[in-house]
């Protein structure tokens, strides 16, 4: 999409849209439970049996490999609801499933197989206890899931699968991950993502070698009577001094080589930051109505893994730093807006990206996402009996 900078000063969401636990509970409901969802890497479960659990806000899955391709299931047993998988990881022996409660057992293909030391009774039938089957797709070596299995995951990604053929993003394989429990909405972190005008104060690392992001999100933007270079002069990727120490993806074409830096977001919570040699890719859980989970991955093409310490560290760094700087701040911002007398925030001309995003929340609430609960409401009423 364009970039186009506002025309005049937009107001942001509600401030208790990222802290109301009533709220938040509709948003799981109209962006987590209703649509794709990014959930884990391909190359997590490589063989037959392997598994994952992800957690979608208050939903637990287990994602594994089966010997036709890949399954997701809710982590609940038929029987009696126990969860199934208890680690984060791990492999199902013997292709089996087995309840830790009572041991029901079910194959990889969620089948009920086996309820030992149960008593027969004639209305019993095992086919009628498969486990709950949630929707499943791939895309760039990413798993997602749609547990309301309504939509086609092409719709969010065919733009995306077209325009990054050539980075080989299924092939790619993790040489380094970092996962961060934040303290802040997956909103902030959404929002953080899609602007640059806070780059100059938060990042001087980035914006040393992204040299257009010192125009604090108004790079190409404004009117001015010579250009500025968008990187630093002799900067090939993004690394802390801009050098790269590995080959481009082989595919590249020139033009795609000289792309030192693109970032994409697949919504609700996949976000892409792409180098010609490596990408850092975050996913992102909702833990709660102000905390998530990041899994931050940098991904390499497989020849060049594994990487030396000292090659692994010059690629990580820049990320790691940036990266750390964002929580900190969604951190500051979720704890400024419990003030009383703030409603809302404002989008500046150059953070239209940020706009945008609001703009598909609230689209995606609907009706639904008008309403605020009653303790906000007499919160804000409290706010304007004060004299705000």
């Amino acid at each position: 999409m364009a970039r186009k900078a506002l025309e005049r000063l937009e107001a942001g969401l509600p401030a208790a849209w990222y802290h109301d636990p009533a709220h938040y509970r509709r948003e799981l409901d109209a962006f987590w439970q209703r649509g794709w969802v990014a959930a884990c890497r391909a190359e997590e479960i490589p063989s037959p049996g392997d598994w994952v659990v992800a957690r979608i806000g208050e939903q637990s899955l287990v994602i594994l490999r089966n010997e036709s391709g890949i399954k997701a299931f809710h982590n609940t047993c038929r029987h009696r609801g126990s969860i199934l998988c208890e680690k984060a990881s791990g492999n199902f022996a013997r292709g089996r499933i087995v309840c830790p409660y009572h041991a029901w057992t079910y194959d990889l293909e969620g089948k009920l197989v086996g309820t030992p030391r149960r008593m027969e009774t004639p209305d019993f039938d095992a086919k009628d206890f498969p486990l709950f089957e949630v929707a499943v797709d791939t895309w760039g070596g990413f798993v997602f899931i749609d547990l309301s299995r309504t939509a086609a995951l092409r719709a969010p990604v065919g733009e995306l699968e077209q325009r990054y053929k050539n980075y080989g993003f299924e092939n790619l394989r993790i040489g380094k991950r970092i996962v961060v429990d934040v303290k802040a909405n997956w909103k902030l972190l959404a929002e953080n993502f899609a602007e640059c005008f806070h780059c100059p104060p938060v990042h001087p690392e980035l914006c040393a070698v992204v040299t257009a992001y010192q125009d604090a999100g108004a790079w190409g933007l404004r009117k001015r009577p010579e250009d500025k270079p968008e990187y630093k002069p002799g900067a090939t990727t993004l690394t802390m001094d801009g050098t790269s120490r590995l080959a481009a993806f082989e595919r590249l074409n020139e033009k795609e080589r000289q792309t030192l830096y693109t970032a994409e977001t697949v919504l609700p919570n996949l976000f892409l930051n792409i180098q010609p040699d490596y990408v850092n890719s975050h996913i992102m859980f909702p833990t709660g109505p102000q905390s998530v989970r990041i899994v931050y991955d940098w991904l390499f093409e497989p020849r060049h893994l594994p990487l030396s310490e000292a090659d692994l560290r010059h690629y990580v760094e820049l990320w790691q730093v940036t990266n750390a700087q964002d929580a900190r701040n969604c951190e500051w911002q979720q704890r400024g807006i419990h003030a009383l007398p703030f409603e809302h925030g404002h989008y500046v001309p150059q953070e239209f990206d940020a706009h945008r995003f609001a703009q598909w929340v609230r689209k995606g609430l609907g009706a639904s996402g008008t309403r605020v609960s009653g303790k906000s409401a007499s919160r804000a009423r409290r706010a304007r009996k004060a004299g705000r």
